[in-house]
């Protein structure tokens, strides 16, 4: 008898550290996420149609330019947020999400949104953006989170590796070689060298 009740004792032992283990990774992944200190951006359709026209010239811009011109790309905070906020709500970005907020400041994107993983939880990512001496981009993140939970930089690192490498082609394809990429104060400018035809 004593057995059976030891048995039993034990049993409930687990379950309940397997429910409180459970409820502190609902806490964590369900709590809000760190993100950027300051004013939400505002999204609107003027922001999405000024950066769609900024893209279109600097796309006829880098068409009309001879090799070794140099041409920027401005996006304010404003347009980078009104668009990916479009994006999402026409489900064309790889998962579904909402409220999705990007600020640039002082050399760091920073980027948070809801995103529904079986439950809705808030993302919150922070990477700063160079370029690199082969004219690529490189792209430190320095914090993600899933809700209050924070993902180890090793983990975030081999990821962003991996989807480096997949882009490469890509970027390869591109007319252009990245020179600057300059973030703050509500923007970021992108600097590229037009390169002959081949």
């Amino acid at each position: 008898m004593n057995v059976v009740r030891t048995a039993f004792l034990a049993l409930g032992a687990v379950f309940a550290l397997v429910l409180i283990g459970v409820g502190i990774f609902g806490y964590l992944i369900t709590g809000p996420a760190p993100t950027y200190d300051g004013a939400p951006v505002e999204v609107s359709d003027e922001a999405v149609a000024s950066l769609d026209s900024k893209i279109e010239a600097f796309e006829q811009d880098i068409d009309q330019a001879s090799p070794g011109d140099v041409v920027t790309l401005l996006i304010t905070q404003e347009e980078a947020t009104s668009k990916l906020n479009e994006l999402a709500k026409k489900g064309e970005l790889p998962l579904e999400m909402n409220h999705v907020q990007i600020h640039f400041d002082d050399g760091t994107v920073y980027g948070s949104a809801m995103v529904d993983l079986l439950i809705d939880m808030q993302v919150a990512a922070q990477a700063e953006i160079r370029v690199n001496d082969q004219g690529r981009p490189d792209i430190i993140v320095r914090r993600f989170h899933f809700g209050r939970l924070g993902i180890p930089r090793t983990l975030v690192d081999n990821v962003m590796l991996a989807v480096m490498e997949k882009m490469e082609q890509r970027l390869e394809a591109l007319p252009f070689q990245l020179q600057e990429i300059t973030i703050g104060n509500g923007e970021i400018i992108i600097t590229v060298q037009v390169e002959p035809s081949l």
